[in-house]
Parts: structure tokens; C-alpha cells; sequence
């Protein structure tokens, strides 16, 4: 276990991810000119298109799609003219066509030189058609040569009823339920006193920059069949391969504040923010001086997945709370923070596989102090858990020197990536530990035990997708005592039962 005050912080840079896309086409120069040019009208020649049909994933009503673009070929030895392009709907259906840098539902004769091509782009914008399920909107874009051929490209969106929330604060106690796909705008507020109850089966999709601030009591009551998401709201692909919701950054994330207990997260999936959900009760005579995190527990999850994200996916401050289990992963900052507390974590699965920056911090970082401020450690306690990530050392403790202040840990039955001294090992009962990357550099690659992403059946930060399942020999099969499986664990994230004597550690029981 590595201490954090040994850590030199000025090598960790915690930058949100930035895309720039520059798509370049390069096409040969030929020297022509509109007089010089030859076309044909010959039932022979013909054009084809870089796609067949334009789909777009499912769009919110009354908001615009992404552009989708179109190339249109003539590989013939001569011109050819389009006597039209246009829409088949004339206009009706909501998509837009760029041609030429026009907008419009038909183009008239349009020319494309010999070996040549054109640019169409597209758009759709989906009318509210009063339905809580989506519903498929059709086009097609018909080419009509000079020679009588008439061509054509589908066009095709889902269009989603939502239901839209901008600048809204809960004052009395109020439901949500999951008719259709809530957009939140500048943020969702539950007011001290109020309560915000969520249904299963809801989907909260926050715009750039919107989160869900508490300062009543939130309680998400998922189910295993009918998950709440929280999510961005973007519901296009920044490529091909690779849609927003893969991304981070997307919303802002969930906040916590110290009036804030009793809160509640069951079945829920959140990801893609700048963080997941913070909860803080500083030191300061305007918050909570008195404040004791032993009688106000300020949440419990269980059966969740917080992922992806470019702060820290859990980060606790002086509070209590508790975990069953859920798969926290993949964070710019600690995918757990702890500073001060009373935390526990039953059959949790802790994951650093954070793509977007190789400065990321840690899977779990615990400590009694911050900004030189005593934070008691009440308790921070992990059970039948895995805590890995590419590091050698996922693991980080602080304790504040020529201090007397509580510092309390405990590891139990756990598959931790983390090095400990022999003084420490009393604290890690039964703990296995993932061997580091130097003490196996020079093996061959069949002898090389099982460790890091290996330990679970997908890790793939080419197309960013994750799977914490255990894989086949994981070594975190059997690893868990049966006699500390609480009520909430015994059934597994996906609802596996597990077994009453060696389950496997983590939030996910493995299944061939």
C-alpha cells in the first residue's frame, strides 16, 4: 500500500479529455473547366453513394440530429448531370439536405465531373408525436440522371418523445416515473426538506453542464430488470465506432451536500460525467461542526455501476456510507476517494482502467486529512471486493504525521492490486494481491499469472468497452468468505445467487 503523502502530485495532471476531429478529403486535381467538360446522357453510366442508408441513432423530438454526410460517385470517364436531387417526402418527414451548401428539398442540375464526387449532408429534426415508445421516421433521397435513372438512398430515424426539465427545483416531495426519457437543463435541484423519488425503468439525460444537486433526500429505486440511468444527453457518435455515451465529460454528475442523508441508490447506472457522485461535509462553523457521520449515514448503494468519468467516480468527505455490490470504475481522479468516515464496501469491484489520460489517479485512495485538516477515519472497510487497475499500485493511504488522529482500515477476503509491509499485513486478513509488472516483466508470456485487465472478460480501450465480469481464470473466483456475504450480496450485480461457502470477490459471480 502505497502512502499518499510519498506521492509526488506535481506528476499528476488531471486534464478532462478534448477531442479535435479534422476530417480531411483529398481528391485528385483535374484540370477542367465547366466549357471543357464532357457529359453524357448514356443509359449506360451511372453514380453510386458511400452508403445505401443513412440511419440515425434515436433522436429526441424538437432537437436536432448530428449531420450525417453522403459522397456521391461517378466513376465514369465522362460527366454526368442530375436532373434532380430531392427529398421523396418533399420536405414533411423532418430531414434537411445540404447539397452544394444549400439547403433545400430539391436540386436541379447538378453536375459531377468524370471520376468525380459531391458532398450531400444531412439532418432531421423529429416532430413530438405523443408517445412514450420511439417511433421509426422514413425518407429517401431520390437522384434522377439526365438519362432517365432514377437512384435512391434511405433515410432513417427513431424519433423519442421526452419530457424536458430546465432549471427546476424540487420544493415538496415528488416522483418520477418512466414514461419517457427526462432532458435535464441547467441543473436538477432537490431542495433541504423535499424529497425526489425516482422510478424504475427512468432515464435522466443531462445536457453539458447540467447536474443533480441534493440537498433533501434522493432516493433512486431501480430494479434489476428496470435500471435507472443517468447519462449525457447526446445520443450521436463522436465516430462511427464510437457514440458520446462511451465518453466522459458528457454532464457534470451528482452532488450531495451536507444536509443532505438517508439518500438512497438501487440498480442505478450512472456514467460519462466530470464525476459521479461527491459527497462533502467540510470542517466550518457555517456546515456541520458538530456534524457525526456515524448517526446520519448519507447514502447506500447497492447493485450499481459508476463509470466513466474525468474526476473521481465516488468521493466521500467526512460522512458514512455503504456499498453492496456495485462496480465503480474508470475515473480521470480515484474511481474511490475517502477522507475521513465510516465507509464499507461488501463485494464491490473497483476498477482503474481510466483511457483517457495515462496521468489518471488511483482505484482507491483513503486518508484522514486534506488541505491539513484532521478528518477522523472512523472506518473505511472492504469485503470480499476487488481493487486492481493498470498501476502497480492501485492502493493509497494517508496518514497525517505527528497527528493521533483515527486512522482506521481493514481489507478482508479482497483481490487488491497494492504492495504492504509486514506491519500492515494485519490489516488485510486473507487478502490476495496481484503480482506488480516488474516482478513478471521477464517471464515468458504463458507463465505470467493472471492480473490487471486480464482478470475480467473485456477490456478494450480501442473501442472503450468494458466488461468487469470475472473471466475464466480470474483469480478472484473463490477468493470471498460466505459467512460475511450480507443480505443485500446474495445475489450477485446481475442477480446470480451465490454460493453460501466461497463466493468469488467482486460484484459480479462468474457463470460459464
Amino acid at each position: 500500500m502505497t502512502r499518499l503523502n510519498e506521492m509526488n502530485f506535481n506528476n499528476r495532471l488531471f486534464a478532462p479529455f478534448i477531442g479535435i476531429v479534422i476530417m480531411l478529403s483529398a481528391w485528385t486535381m483535374v484540370s477542367c473547366s465547366d466549357d471543357d467538360e464532357t457529359f453524357t446522357d448514356s443509359p449506360s453510366q451511372h453514380i453510386y453513394f458511400s452508403e445505401d442508408t443513412i440511419s440515425f441513432d434515436t433522436i429526441f423530438t424538437d432537437i436536432g440530429s448530428a449531420t450525417k454526410e453522403l459522397t456521391i460517385y461517378n466513376p465514369n470517364n465522362k460527366g454526368v448531370r442530375l436532373s434532380s436531387v430531392r427529398l421523396g417526402s418533399n420536405g414533411s418527414s423532418g430531414f434537411r439536405v445540404n447539397l452544394d451548401g444549400q439547403f433545400n428539398t430539391q436540386f436541379n442540375d447538378v453536375e459531377i465531373f468524370h471520376e468525380d464526387s459531391i458532398f450531400c449532408f444531412i439532418e432531421v429534426t423529429v416532430n413530438p408525436h405523443d408517445s412514450d415508445s420511439p417511433i421509426l421516421i422514413t425518407d429517401s433521397l431520390l437522384f434522377t440522371l439526365s438519362n432517365g435513372v432514377t437512384r435512391k438512398v434511405l433515410l432513417q430515424a427513431y424519433g423519442q418523445d421526452i419530457i424536458t426539465m430546465r432549471d427546476v427545483t424540487i420544493k415538496a416531495d415528488t416522483t418520477l416515473s418512466p414514461t419517457r426519457p427526462i432532458v435535464i437543463y441547467d441543473s436538477l435541484v432537490v431542495a433541504a426538506g423535499a424529497s425526489l423519488t425516482i422510478q424504475p425503468g427512468s432515464t435522466l439525460c443531462f445536457h453539458k453542464g447540467a447536474g443533480l444537486k441534493v440537498y433533501g433526500t434522493l432516493v433512486c429505486n431501480g430494479s434489476l430488470e428496470q435500471p435507472i440511468i443517468m447519462r449525457g444527453d447526446r445520443t450521436d457518435k463522436l465516430f462511427p465506432y464510437l457514440p458520446y455515451d462511451r465518453l466522459d465529460g458528457q454532464w457534470e454528475g451528482i452532488t450531495l451536500y451536507p444536509e443532505s442523508h438517508n439518500n438512497v441508490f438501487n440498480y442505478c447506472d450512472i456514467h460519462s460525467g466530470n464525476y459521479g457522485i461527491i459527497a462533502r461535509n467540510e470542517k466550518d462553523k457555517n456546515l456541520l461542526t458538530d456534524y457525526d457521520e456515524d448517526e446520519l449515514p448519507k447514502y447506500t448503494m447497492t447493485n450499481c455501476i459508476v463509470h466513466n468519468v474525468v474526476g473521481d467516480a465516488i468521493f466521500l468527505q467526512r460522512t458514512k456510507a455503504q456499498f453492496f455490490n456495485s462496480q465503480i470504475s474508470n475515473a480521470g481522479n480515484n474511481c474511490v476517494t475517502v477522507v475521513g468516515g465510516t465507509t464499507r464496501f461488501y463485494h464491490c469491484t473497483v476498477a482503474q482502467f481510466y483511457p483517457w489520460n495515462a496521468e489518471h489517479g488511483a482505484a482507491l485512495l483513503f486518508t484522514n486529512n486534506m488541505d491539513n485538516v484532521v478528518y477522523p477515519l472512523h472506518l473505511i472497510e472492504f469485503t470480499n471486493s476487488i481493487i486492481t487497475g493498470y498501476a502497480d499500485d492501485e492502493l493509497f493511504g494517508s496518514r497525517m504525521e505527528d497527528s493521533d488522529a483515527t486512522f482506521n482500515y481493514r481489507f478482508v477476503n479482497s483481490l487488491i492490486n497494492t504492495v504492504i509491509t509486514d506491519e500492515e499485513s494485519v490489516n488485510f486478513p486473507n487478502c490476495r494481491f496481484e503480482p506488480r509488472l516488474k516482478d513478471i516483466s521477464d517471464l515468458k508470456e504463458e507463465e505470467r499469472p493472471v492480473n490487471r485487465a486480464t482478470q475480467f472478460r473485456l477490456v478494450d480501450t480501442d473501442i472503450y468497452l468494458y466488461d468487469f465480469q470475472l473471466d475464466t481464470l480470474s483469480t478472484a473466483r473463490q477468493l470471498g468468505d460466505g459467512t460475511l456475504v450480507p443480505e443485500p450480496c446474495k445475489y450477485d450485480l446481475r442477480g446470480i445467487p451465490r454460493p453460501t461457502d466461497k463466493p468469488d470477490a467482486g460484484c459480479y459471480q462468474f457463470v460459464e
